[in-house]
């Protein structure tokens, strides 16, 4: 009896033990919770805070470039608002806006340092700003200020505790009876509505209106095919009839068709263009045994792969090696000039030469007959354009793509400098350096930075 009632003592201090134990964990679960939320909110908050800074400082500096003749000055502006759009957008990028979309106000954040970028540029080349470009300097400041002064508003909501920016994320977890939660959303929103009217900027920049929204230029006019001409497409280039549809894409700059083939031995994925029905991209991700041909009889496949499948008077430029497999980049060539913008990659097996991807996107998006004016310089007097330091081993013409895919026709010097491999571009018609590159070669390729 005595050994029993033990028993009992001993299974109720267990039970207690046991539920004082739960409660312990429960509050401190419960003050954790509490305490990740407040440093989330936290880090909100101060993410906030510096995205008004940042645009507050973008409005000044906006204010300053309408008012400067100096070409230096100008180049100073622009640096510190490049500087300053690219935080502002990280600040951004670190509130929990999933349920909103601020694709206008990221966009005007890229497109505010790049152009005031792009016109200290010109500056410097000797040009000055036009009306129009003053013109849109204003209008930019007039945005800036707009979205500081919004921006400024939620600002002092956060901070008297009308709203917390942390309550976004219990809208998005379904809890849409968070007044909170809702009233930022629409402040969000009303964010986003102040860039309803904002202009189409056309530059010479990478944000611009018309590199954006441009067609890519193989797929202008071209028929639409259907799911069945596209996968005639795609079976042809491998010679096989094993390929099934997987998706449609159509989303995107290049709209396409994606058919696949997967067995223990490899896996195939290729993309047809929904306009024309030209490759998008092959992906065979078979596995390769060693390396038992040299780069120039890899390249001599690639090159006759691509003949075979309608992409002429391609020139190899650049390749890279990995995994017994050669990555290797070609050009298309006009009357000796090589166009860089009209880009294919052909990747090519090293044990036996068999073609195991293709990637045309640099092609199909710039590939077209240009009207090739003959340059203003000779080649000599281009060559005097560039630092005697370059011992010239090669020159030909190239087209070459700036940022705003504008392409400039330009001298290819190669040479060397201190026992490295340098290339540099002289604008053909003016004599302006336009770009400097290092090439870098190992074993495992030729690269440029």
């Amino acid at each position: 009896m005595e050994q029993k009632r033990s028993i009992h003592i001993w299974l109720y201090t267990i039970l207690i033990a046991g539920l004082i134990a739960a409660v312990i964990w429960g509050f401190t679960a419960t003050k954790s919770a509490d305490a990740l939320e407040i440093s989330n909110e936290n880090q909100y908050n101060r993410a906030f805070h510096e995205l008004v800074g940042y645009v507050d400082d973008i409005d000044v500096l906006l204010s300053k470039t309408q008012l400067t003749k100096s070409p230096a000055q100008l180049a100073k502006l622009s640096s510190d608002i490049f500087r300053q759009s690219a935080e502002a957008k990280s600040c951004l990028g670190q509130l929990p806006t999933s349920e909103v979309q601020l694709d206008n106000t990221s966009k005007f954040l890229s497109q505010v340092g790049d152009y005031t970028y792009v016109l200290s540029q010109s500056m410097i080349n000797g040009e000055e700003i036009s009306q129009q470009e003053y013109e849109d300097l204003a209008s930019l400041a007039e945005y800036a200020a707009n979205l500081r002064d919004t921006l400024s508003g939620i600002e002092e909501q956060i901070y008297s505790g009308e709203i917390r920016i942390s309550d976004i994320r219990s809208k998005q977890r379904g809890n849409v009876a968070d007044a909170a939660g809702n009233n930022i959303l629409e402040d969000l929103e009303d964010v986003e509505k102040s860039f309803e009217d904002y202009p189409s900027l056309i530059y010479d920049g990478p944000f611009s209106e018309h590199i954006v929204n441009r067609e890519p230029e193989m797929l202008k006019n071209a028929s639409d095919l259907s799911q069945e001409q596209a996968l005639e497409k795609a079976e042809a280039l491998i010679n096989s009839k094993d390929l099934v549809f997987e998706s449609l894409s159509e989303n995107t700059a290049i709209p396409s068709y994606t058919f696949v083939h997967d067995d223990d031995n490899n896996q195939i994925s290729i993309s047809v263009t929904k306009k024309g029905g030209y490759i998008l991209s092959y992906l065979n991700n078979r596995n390769t045994d060693g390396e038992q041909l040299d780069i120039q009889t890899a390249t001599q496949k690639a090159a006759q792969f691509l003949q075979k499948n309608g992409f002429y008077s391609m020139q190899d430029s650049y390749y890279e090696k990995s995994g017994g497999i050669a990555t290797i980049n070609f050009a298309y060539t006009q009357d000796n000039v090589t166009c860089y913008s009209d880009l294919v990659k052909v990747r090519v097996a090293l044990d036996n030469g068999e073609i195991l991807g293709l990637e045309t996107k640099g092609y199909l998006m710039n590939h077209t007959e240009r009207e090739l004016s003959a340059p203003s310089l000779t080649m000599e007097e281009a060559q005097t354009k560039i630092s005697t330091n370059l011992d010239v081993k090669a020159t030909r013409l190239a087209l070459v793509p700036k940022d705003s895919m504008r392409e400039v026709l330009c001298y290819e010097f190669t040479g060397t400098f201190n026992d490295r491999n340098f290339i540099i571009y002289v604008n053909a018609n003016n004599g302006r350096e336009e770009e400097i590159f290092l090439l870098i070669e190992s074993d495992e390729g030729v690269l440029t930075i």
